[in-house]
C-alpha cells in the first residue's frame, strides 16, 4: 500500500466503495442527429470558392510588403529601436496595445 493509502488504511477503500455506490452513473442518446456535410475539395473548387478559403502567393508578398513598410515606419520614427524590438512591439501577442497614433 502507498505511503499515502497507509494512513487510511482499510478506510479509504470503504470510503470510496460508498461513494462509487452513491453516484448515480446514466447514459442517455438524444433522438437529435446533427448533420454538417464537408465539401471535397472539387466541390471547393467548383463553386470558385479556393480563393476565399486559401492564401495565394500573391496574398503572401502583399503581407511581406506591409510588413516591412509597418516595420519600417516605425523604425523611421525611433532610430534606435532594434528590428528585434519593431518585431515584439507591433507582433507579440500581449505585450502591448500598439496604436500607430501614439508613435
Amino acid at each position: 500500500m502507498s505511503m499515502f493509502l497507509s494512513n487510511y488504511g482499510s478506510n479509504y477503500f470503504l470510503l470510496m466503495s460508498e461513494l462509487d455506490s452513491m453516484i448515480k452513473k446514466t447514459v442517455t442518446f438524444s433522438s437529435v442527429v446533427y448533420l454538417r456535410l464537408i465539401p471535397t475539395r472539387r466541390e471547393i473548387v467548383e463553386e470558385n470558392l479556393f480563393d476565399e478559403l486559401w492564401w495565394s502567393e500573391k496574398d503572401f508578398i502583399q503581407f511581406r510588403i506591409e510588413t516591412f513598410d509597418e516595420m519600417n515606419e516605425l523604425k523611421q520614427k525611433h532610430p534606435n529601436i532594434t528590428r528585434q524590438e519593431v518585431l515584439k512591439l507591433l507582433y507579440q501577442p500581449g505585450n502591448i496595445c500598439y496604436d500607430k497614433n501614439n508613435f
